[in-house]
């Protein structure tokens, strides 16, 4: 399980993977966009903005790449379809979708504080004796 420090994030991630795991389909996708959502909001993102408001703030930020806003969108879109459209994903489809979910979640909070520690630990460089 990715090691976080906001419990509500941490709940969405145990409760979309609950529904994973009963196979509730639709809960897990609308779960999916819900993370994003969440996760959105902690990188200071506006929560009354749209998903692809909040999508163009990301990527302006410097949070997401424009591939990734395009995974995002999509991952969006699906969520929002399972909400509202009548949509079930297949799960293969659900596969991809929280593969998206995953990666952004993984990049931005979990290695992230990763490689800060790791840095911390690193031995300093030792100064080169100046040639003369």
């Amino acid at each position: 399980m990715f090691d976080l420090e906001d419990s509500g994030l941490y709940d969405l991630l145990n409760e979309t993977y609950n529904a994973l795991n009963v196979d509730a389909r639709v809960l897990a996708a609308t779960g999916a966009r819900t993370i994003f959502d969440r996760a959105s909001e902690l990188l200071k993102i506006d929560p009354a903005l749209t998903f692809g408001q909040k999508l163009d703030e990301l990527q302006a930020k410097g949070h997401i790449s424009s591939s990734e806003r395009a995974h995002l969108d999509i991952l969006t879109d699906a969520g929002g379809a399972a909400a509202h459209r009548g949509w079930k994903p297949k799960p293969g489809q659900l596969d991809t979708i929280m593969s998206i979910v995953e990666s952004f979640i993984h990049r931005k909070f979990v290695l992230e504080s990763e490689v800060k520690r790791l840095k911390a630990q690193l031995p300093r460089r030792q100064k080169r004796k100046k040639k003369t």
